[in-house]
């Protein structure tokens, strides 16, 4: 009897691995070869990656027009400060978030021209890692600099 119930729960496990290899199998449908498969992966993948380049563009714009409405309001409210060491830590601040802004800005910029050219998505998805790998090898190392 125990020998039949081990038997049976071996059959039953054995049948569960079955379908769930046959389920992890991909289907290839009558007609449709590998080269087509791929390039409609290919086609879905470039799509989903314009659309989340386009998001991230449309949230870096938001974020530099934030950044430049903070800035003009530090920039209003510093003739206001009368206490010199307060309006130097004040003048110090705007500086460095002006740095930052101007770089996001730039960045901004950068990721839409990105979007426009289309060639985001390539860098970003490693159609273009062979020439940059290449490059890597061939410069050389830059020496550490003292400390």
């Amino acid at each position: 009897m125990k020998r039949l119930v081990v038997l049976l729960a071996f059959i039953a496990v054995s049948a569960m691995l079955a379908g769930a290899q046959k389920q992890a199998e991909p289907t290839v449908q009558p007609g449709h070869d590998h080269s087509q498969m791929q390039a409609q992966h290919t086609k879905h993948t470039q799509n989903m990656c314009q659309q989340m380049m386009g998001d991230h563009v449309a949230e870096m714009k938001a974020t530099s027009k934030m950044l430049a409405a903070n800035l003009a309001q530090m920039k209003a409210t510093l003739p206001l400060i009368s206490d010199i060491n307060e309006r130097s830590r004040w003048q110090s601040n705007i500086a460095m978030w002006q740095a930052l802004a101007d770089h996001f800005n730039y960045m901004a910029g950068h990721a839409e021209n990105m979007q426009a050219t289309g060639m985001g998505c390539g860098v970003m998805m490693g159609h273009d890692m062979g020439d940059h790998a290449a490059h890597e090898r061939s410069t050389p190392p830059t020496p550490p600099s003292p400390q």
